[in-house]
């Protein structure tokens, strides 16, 4: 009885901690009160970006390289407009991006003077007669893409007086002269124009035409 009284007042002291709770727990003790790792938020797992497209052609002949330069669409989603201009400032390569090619295009760039010989004097039933004869500038290999820019250096030549120019990218074999225009017109522009030349591989041409043929 005296022991279960001790015990009694023992379990009731003023809040007072008691020898049992100041002591060290054991490894075991502690496995059972091990505190909950705090909640955290979950990592959102990351999104797959779709990989970009692009056109292989490594392996293309001439004729599918060029209907694909030819076809190519121009990212500024004009009717017609094209991936692959030459134009005053050169040739430039600003094509849609699901079509571009995987890896930069090799193509040449061809540049001929044009000069002009009178043939025959103006009179009053029949105009002046001109010759054109072509005298090659250079012919060069260049790269264009895969990222939109302009090819440097392929600014088509200015013209002067009996002189005009001629600029023709292509692929493929090189263009004999036997199949440049023959049907060149005098148009005293200083602007380059747009001119059909025949070849299974040519993408695009620009002519300059001579300032003026007074004197020629």
């Amino acid at each position: 009885m005296a022991v279960a009284a001790l015990l009694s007042v023992s379990g009731c002291s003023d809040d007072k901690p008691t020898a049992q709770a100041t002591r060290t727990a054991s490894p075991s003790e502690l496995a059972h009160y091990t505190a909950a790792p705090e909640p955290t938020t979950p990592t959102p797992s990351p999104t797959k970006t779709a990989p970009t497209k692009c056109v292989k052609t490594s392996g293309m002949s001439v004729g599918e390289l060029t209907d694909y330069l030819k076809e190519l669409p121009s990212s500024s989603g004009a009717y017609q407009s094209r991936g692959l201009t030459l134009d005053s400032s050169g040739l430039n390569f600003t094509p849609e991006a699901v079509q571009r090619p995987c890896k930069a295009v090799t193509v040449k760039f061809a540049r001929y003077w044009v000069e002009v010989e009178k043939t025959r004097e103006e009179t009053a039933v029949t105009p002046a007669r001109y010759e054109y004869h072509y005298t090659p500038i250079s012919v060069v290999s260049v790269k264009a893409g895969p990222q939109d820019g302009r090819v440097p250096d392929t600014a088509p030549p200015g013209g002067s007086d009996c002189q005009g120019s001629l600029s023709v990218v292509y692929v493929g074999e090189d263009i004999p002269q036997s199949r440049l225009p023959f049907d060149l017109e005098l148009t005293y522009a200083t602007a380059p124009a747009p001119i059909e030349v025949a070849g299974d591989g040519v993408l695009s041409a620009l002519y300059v035409s001579p300032m003026s043929v007074v004197s020629c």
